[in-house]
C-alpha cells in the first residue's frame, strides 16, 4: 500500500510572467493558501522561450490544492460603500 504525503508541494499553475504569478500567489495567500513561486528567475531570462522551462509555477502543498481551485474560480467581492 502506498503512502500518502500529506506535505506533497504540487503544481497550482504555470503563468507566462512573474507579475502574473505575483497577483495569484497574492490572492492564495490572503485566503489562507500557503504557496510559493519557481522559475522567477528562468522566466525574466527567457521571456519569449516557447518552452516550458520559462514559465513561472505557483506551488501548493497537495490538500491546499482544491480550496486553492475554488478561491480561484470565485469572483471578487465588491466593496460596498
Amino acid at each position: 500500500m502506498e503512502k500518502k504525503c500529506e506535505d506533497k508541494l504540487v503544481v497550482f499553475g504555470e503563468y507566462a510572467n512573474e507579475a502574473e504569478a505575483s497577483i495569484v500567489k497574492g490572492v492564495l495567500e490572503t485566503n489562507g493558501i500557503p504557496c510559493m513561486m519557481t522559475n522567477e528567475l528562468l522566466s525574466s531570462l527567457l521571456p519569449l522561450a516557447p518552452l516550458r522551462a520559462g514559465l513561472v509555477r505557483i506551488m501548493v502543498f497537495d490538500f491546499d490544492l482544491e480550496a486553492a481551485r475554488k478561491i480561484m474560480a470565485s469572483k471578487p467581492v465588491e466593496n460596498q460603500e
